[in-house]
């Protein structure tokens, strides 16, 4: 991990590498106190993807509904794993969005936090670089390579993907002639720490070679700086507002209260933090991965003890669940039956009240072992999804709109129902 202080938000080259623990102390001996400190994490980007998709809710609330519903066929994860971080919508209805795994941003924040670091925003490296849809940036510090083409499209990878990564950015022209978007500037940047006119021939050859008949000239400068120093000149309040993960769940309690004048703290420092993951995730994952498998094996050695019947054993803590779920059945939660006459009831009480049908139930699922009625239905709109949410809260049931998204003239959406008791 890097990091430097940047008093009154003017970056030096002192950058000081160590652990989260020796950036707090550093910054105590440094500052006497953390009072009206921001703490911004510049995260390597191979944790973060980032895409565009058209949605044509204009409303904050709806486009995150549907963000995971447009993305699940796209990302090859589930998409309850993911965090997402939507950007602006244009006028066209675009929008970017940014998504990294859960259990990645909760293990960052709770190590800051653990150390007594709260912090203020987390930005993917490469949303740092300069953003211009005509213009492309490559920095590269001879090993990683990050690339920022356009607002949201942009890349944290390994330099010997770059001809990959080319290939893709200029494919090749069609019968009818037509060509890729190019860009009206080329610029890259290589940091002092990987200065070879070796280096720079062979950028130069693998650059150039795609650029014949293009009228793009590439423009090859160095950075008499570390890659860290150079992302950090680059953050400002701009990409802090709009690629900030830190958002939902994991929003940073306010260290002040707004005041009413137009005042400047006397010491505003910006704390930029680059958590270099590489080398501290190859040795912490091995080790983790022994613990883990050791603990599946007492695991599944302690459930056959307990259920010898069982001849597969597949997932320990699901088949327990569903163990102890079977043996409350009697007397706790409501059935599949109970729960289905409760929600059809509604949902008849909201068709019959308008000429038209409201509610079009398409699917219905049960899970048992959580208890949970899942509903894939359309609707005419975001609002009557609510209406429906309200009218059955009313039956004492716990009801989730986990995904809504507009299809055509209707609304698309699951509705997740179970009993609150």
């Amino acid at each position: 991990m890097q990091w430097l202080l940047a008093p009154d938000g003017v970056v030096n080259d002192d950058a000081t590498t160590g652990s989260i623990d020796e950036a707090f102390d550093f910054l105590l001996d440094a500052r006497g106190g953390l009072f009206g400190l921001d703490v911004v994490l510049i995260l390597q980007g191979s944790h973060v993807f980032s895409t565009t998709v058209n949605i044509p809710s204009k409303q904050t609330r709806h486009i995150a509904q549907a963000l995971p519903f447009m993305l699940e066929d796209n990302i090859g994860e589930d998409v309850e794993d993911l965090h997402f971080t939507p950007g602006e919508r244009d006028s066209e209805g675009n929008v970017g969005v940014l998504s990294i795994r859960k259990s990645v941003i909760e293990t960052i924040v709770s190590e800051f936090d653990r150390a007594g670091l709260s912090l203020t925003a987390i930005i993917p490296d490469m949303l740092c670089l300069p953003a211009n849809d005509s213009e492309w940036v490559f920095v590269t510090d001879g090993h990683q390579l990050i690339t920022r083409t356009s607002k949201y499209q942009a890349l944290s990878i390994e330099l010997d993907a770059l001809p990959i990564l080319l290939n893709a950015l200029f494919p090749d022209t069609g019968e009818e002639g037509h060509k890729a978007p190019v860009p009206g500037a080329f610029k890259v940047f290589v940091t002092q720490e990987f200065k070879s006119d070796n280096f720079e021939n062979w950028l130069k050859t693998q650059i150039t070679s795609h650029l014949v008949d293009i009228e793009t000239a590439l423009d090859l400068q160095h950075i008499e700086s570390t890659e860290f120093v150079y992302l950090c000149d680059n953050v400002d309040g701009d990409s802090l507002k709009q690629c900030n993960l830190l958002i939902g769940p994991y929003k940073p309690i306010p260290k002040r209260a707004p005041s009413l004048f137009n005042w400047k703290p006397t010491a505003v420092l910006l704390s930029i933090f680059m958590c270099l993951f590489v080398g501290f995730q190859y040795v912490q994952a091995s080790k983790l991965e022994q613990q883990a498998l050791q603990a599946d094996t007492e695991a599944k050695a302690l459930y056959r003890k307990y259920f010898p019947r069982d001849k597969r054993v597949f997932d320990v803590r699901k088949q327990m669940k569903s163990h102890l779920m079977n043996a409350k059945s009697g007397s706790e939660g409501t059935g599949f039956l109970p729960l289905l006459a409760q929600v059809g009831e509604k949902m008849n009480e909201m068709n019959r009240a308008k000429k038209s049908q409201v509610i079009n139930p398409l699917r219905i699922s049960f899970d048992q072992v959580q208890g949970q009625l899942k509903i894939d239905c359309t609707a005419p709109g975001f609002d009557d999804l609510d209406k429906l949410k309200k009218a059955l809260e009313t039956l004492q049931l716990d009801v989730e709109i986990a995904r809504a998204s507009q299809d055509g003239d209707k609304v698309k959406a699951r509705v997740n129902v179970r009993s609150a008791s």
